[in-house]
């Protein structure tokens, strides 16, 4: 529902949409003058946000078609592990243009920075041109990039943890139609992003999500890095299975080793697997009866067996749950794979910097000389 004084920004997100892409509709859906919306749609064309096209006719001269122009400008998507940084250079649409990955053992503000612009310089793109940067880090960098990274020119920088990203990376590629989505992640740490009308819940300090750290019943015993016992993560996280699997004899020093015996067919490793989805379904019962979403997303290192794993998952999370939560409820293993970050990342900055309150400021200071 729109009010008569819906700016430029709302204007796009109907051309972006397809809600609208006339001035007639626009009229229409805004309720806006002739006059207001024509001042709209001419701040939006010389930004290059939107373009016109001949529409289809239905008799007389075809009305003029305003299309989103994802050419008008560039976003930077970072995503940073360990020993590594990958950098895409994307369009407006999230279509990527140039990617380029970056080895080394430090990956401070400094370094991330002159990755980003490396690659910028490779792509042939004016820094002028970037709109925004997203980065995705891990918890324990996410703060220190957030702070440290120096400005792109004037590119706003924003900064959120891979499983966040994840979560929206499948939400706005794969899952468009459902507005609440769930994306767990299971490897050496077990983790959910959580979207919410189309929109990634954070919470009141950015720790939503944890799930890695509900306590399992019956495993009292076992300590979990938080300082608690008896944690999801510490029982059935990879490095646990990897561990298990040891003792047995198998080698296995990471969760993708985990994946990679229960694929061959190991029985040891498919046992351990598909307990320990049913240990994350049990955990996510307690989510979806919560939260009631319309899709569950499994990723992680122990995706490669996420046959075994999604087994386990649904005899418990189904079987706990209650019948109205899972009546239509999706379960389905990730579309997307490990990369999914650097598309969330993309995704994060360009719903910033289309986002109606956004544009509406730059219209206002292109308006006003500043």
């Amino acid at each position: 529902m729109f009010e008569a004084n819906a700016g430029a920004g709302a204007v796009l997100r109907l051309i972006r949409d397809a809600r609208a892409t006339t001035r007639s509709q626009l009229t229409l859906k805004t309720g806006l003058s002739r006059s207001t919306l024509a001042e709209r749609v001419h701040s939006l064309l010389t930004l290059g946000l939107v373009h016109e096209a001949n529409g289809a006719s239905t008799g007389g001269r075809p009305p003029a078609t305003l299309e989103f122009n994802p050419t008008a400008g560039v976003v930077l998507a970072a995503t940073l592990g360990p020993t590594f940084c990958r950098v895409v250079v994307c369009n407006l649409g999230a279509v990527p243009i140039v990617e380029r990955t970056y080895e080394g053992t430090v990956m401070d503000p400094r370094a991330v920075r002159t990755y980003l612009q490396a690659t910028l310089e490779h792509a042939q793109v004016p820094a002028e041109r970037v709109w925004a940067v997203g980065i995705g880090a891990g918890a324990d960098d996410e703060v220190a990039i957030r702070e440290g990274l120096p400005r792109l020119h004037e590119a706003p920088v924003l900064v959120d943890r891979h499983v966040n990203l994840r979560a929206l990376a499948e939400h706005w590629t794969q899952w468009r139609a459902i507005d609440h989505l769930l994306y767990v992640s299971v490897g050496s740490t077990i983790e959910c992003g959580i979207v919410s009308g189309g929109r990634v819940h954070r919470g009141a300090r950015g720790a939503a999500g944890g799930i890695g750290h509900i306590g399992v019943p019956g495993h009292a015993e076992v300590p979990c890095v938080c300082g608690n016992t008896g944690c999801l993560e510490a029982v059935v996280g990879g490095r646990a299975l990897a561990e298990q699997l040891r003792a047995v004899g198998l080698e296995a020093s990471s969760p993708a080793d985990v994946a990679a015996l229960a694929q061959a067919g190991s029985g040891e490793a498919v046992r351990a697997v598909r307990e320990a989805g049913r240990a994350v379904g049990e955990v996510l019962a307690a989510c979806v009866n919560f939260y009631n979403p319309g899709a569950v997303v499994l990723g992680g290192e122990l995706a490669g067996a996420s046959q075994h794993l999604l087994t386990g998952l649904r005899e418990t999370a189904f079987a706990r749950s209650l019948p109205m939560a899972t009546r239509d409820l999706v379960v389905s293993p990730t579309r997307l794979g490990e990369e999914a970050s650097t598309t969330g990342a993309a995704v994060m900055a360009i719903e910033h910097v289309l986002a109606e309150e956004y544009v509406d400021r730059i219209v206002h200071h292109r308006d006003n000389g500043s």
